[in-house]
């Protein structure tokens, strides 16, 4: 038998990791898809080093919580939805908001061996003010989870997916 590519295996275990979190927003209106949830269901799928649910959750409760800290400590009501004013105080507290977040939220990773490079976006899409509230908080979780859950469901799969191809025709083993 002809194997799938490993890049083509890869690719359909991370687009299916982050089907659930897509159907999840498609059915609930929510943003449980983020940019922090791609590289993470790579990671996943195809990383050298996979996390362990350890890193993966940990490390984006921690980027979230820095985040938080960080946006509600100096940013306030400031938000990164476009282009921001130079040298403006709000631009100046939004960026502030993000050195800080990824600071506090590597230290933490570290202190508490939740390491997910992934995380230290995550900590920017909340210290930049993109999902800034405890219940934007909720949702970001919830989709970590529901990736958590759909690896834990999808066990295997790269495997599975390698070996179910057609018949390699310059296979010696193969019947003509």
């Amino acid at each position: 038998m002809r194997r799938l590519p490993d890049g083509a295996v890869e690719a359909l275990h991370a687009a299916a990791l982050l089907s659930v979190a897509g159907a999840l927003a498609w059915a609930t209106g929510r943003p449980l898809v983020f940019p922090s949830l791609g590289p993470s269901a790579y990671l996943v799928a195809a990383g050298d080093t996979r996390p362990t649910g350890r890193e993966l959750l940990g490390g984006h409760a921690v980027g979230v919580l820095a985040g938080l800290l960080a946006y509600h400590g100096l940013a306030g009501e400031s938000a990164i939805t476009g282009a921001v004013t130079a040298a403006s105080p709000a631009g100046a507290r939004l960026a502030a908001s993000a050195v800080v977040s990824v600071g506090l939220t590597t230290v933490a990773m570290a202190a508490t061996d939740t390491r997910h490079a992934p995380a230290c976006a995550t900590t920017l899409i909340v210290a930049l003010g993109l999902l800034p509230t405890p219940t934007d908080a909720a949702v970001i979780a919830a989709g970590v989870a529901a990736l958590f859950l759909a690896s834990r469901a999808t066990v295997g799969l790269g495997a599975a997916l390698s070996a179910t191809a057609a018949p390699d025709p310059t296979d010696a083993d193969t019947e003509r």
